[in-house]
């Protein structure tokens, strides 16, 4: 195995043409590389003890590249002349990886540079290879994965449970309090709150990006998105009731994939939860926040919205917020027995904030309230379990955790 090309056939050692190369300096690295491919079941392979001239030398002869190349850089010389030189011999689709000795960030840019996917330091280990090649894809895995935001979709259990007030103003507190770069997307597409929250009007922006999400690119949704102070982007729509919808399936995935590239955050009020944007929404979220009160029928609700929004592929993190919309009386649910009829705990429970909020609305301002475990301190309390950072102040009425951390 360790000159020949081999492949795993019923126990049976049979040359074939290789798919999977190395070239190494020591019988060590060779065992390791041995036990990665019998792990990995790979079917052809071919690992040998050699320098980086004999992988040169095996590779001219082949028909065809392999898909991986490993080449030792131990005595190497010149380590990026010798992989030009390697280069010139192989087709543009060989994954080349590196292997040394050196823990050298100099030449571990260099190498990237000149094309090499990957520079492994010795000793090799199975765990570090698969980590490193991704045999079911076919693809070395990235060094770099591209830092994006996070999709936070907020959905409530009925209307007027005050979706629209915590998702808008946690955004607000997101861009002014904690100077992240937020992108509040409204999925009410006959006109949602948020604009008049804000004091503004919508430009229909959402409605077009979704009718053209075929050409898109981030210039184009920049320039769609409103602007609320330096942090703090709106992307609604104000269609006429009874109007076709402009979009198509799969529209939102492009608009969020190209938001979360230039936003910190993008918080998603998805509206209805069964409408096929709002799937759409739930389906790329990497967090979701359930609203709910202290009715019976919010109780029931959560539990038929939970097991929705979790039964996806993305599974994303959900937290309860428990709202009180409205003054709290002796017939509501008291939270204990909520928790107990959802099976969860609750994240936060917001108090009733009956005339800062209705204000704050009116006059399209953030809320004035300043009370201790009054709405603003929930809504800090929300943004510092969603950024990771520890809330200055204020006391969760209910116990403080989420389901699960996003």
């Amino acid at each position: 195995m360790s000159t020949t090309e081999f492949s795993l056939i019923k126990g049976k050692s049979v040359v074939r043409a290789a798919d999977f190369i190395a070239f190494v300096a020591d019988r060590q690295t060779e065992q390791v590389l041995k036990a990665f491919v019998l792990e990995q079941a790979l079917p052809h392979a071919h690992i040998a003890v050699g320098s980086i001239d004999e992988a040169i030398s095996h590779v001219t002869k082949l028909e065809r590249s392999p898909q991986f190349l490993l080449v030792d850089l131990h005595d190497s010389a010149m380590p990026l002349s010798d992989l030009g030189r390697l280069a010139e011999v192989c087709e543009p689709s060989v994954q080349v990886i590196g292997i040394g000795e050196r823990n050298d960030v100099g030449l571990f840019r260099s190498l990237l540079k000149i094309g090499v996917h990957d520079y492994l330091v010795k000793p090799l280990t199975v765990e570090l290879l698969k980590r490193t090649v991704n045999t079911a894809d076919g693809k070395v895995t990235p060094v770099t994965l591209t830092r994006t935001g996070k999709t936070i979709a907020f959905a409530g259990t009925r209307g007027g449970v005050g979706v629209t007030t915590l998702a808008l103003n946690l955004a607000r507190h997101l861009a002014d309090t904690t100077h992240r770069r937020v992108a509040y997307v409204d999925l009410n597409l006959t006109g949602g709150a948020a604009n008049c929250m804000l004091g503004t009007q919508s430009n229909n922006g959402l409605s077009d990006v979704l009718e053209n999400a075929h050409r898109l690119d981030p210039q184009y949704v920049e320039r769609t998105l409103m602007a609320n102070g330096s942090r703090l982007f709106m992307l609604t729509a104000d269609i006429d009731y009874g109007a076709e919808p402009p979009y198509k399936p799969g529209a939102l995935a492009r608009v969020i994939e190209l938001l979360c590239d230039s936003f910190h955050y993008v918080i998603i009020d998805i509206g209805n939860p069964s409408a096929p944007l709002s799937q759409e929404a739930l389906n790329h979220a990497s967090r979701a926040y359930l609203v709910t009160d202290r009715s019976v029928h919010s109780t029931r609700e959560s539990i038929r919205l939970l097991r929705y929004i979790e039964n996806r592929d993305n599974n994303p993190p959900t937290s309860i917020l428990l709202n009180n919309p409205s003054a709290v009386s002796a017939g509501k649910v008291q939270p204990n027995d909520f928790m107990s009829a959802v099976g969860r705990s609750v994240l936060h429970e917001i108090q009733f904030e009956a005339k800062a909020l209705a204000t704050a609305e009116n006059l399209g301002e953030a809320p004035k309230d300043k009370t201790p475990n009054g709405f603003n301190q929930a809504i800090t309390r929300i943004a510092s379990d969603l950024t990771g950072q520890q809330a200055a102040t204020g006391r969760s009425l209910l116990r403080k955790f989420s389901l699960r951390r996003g």
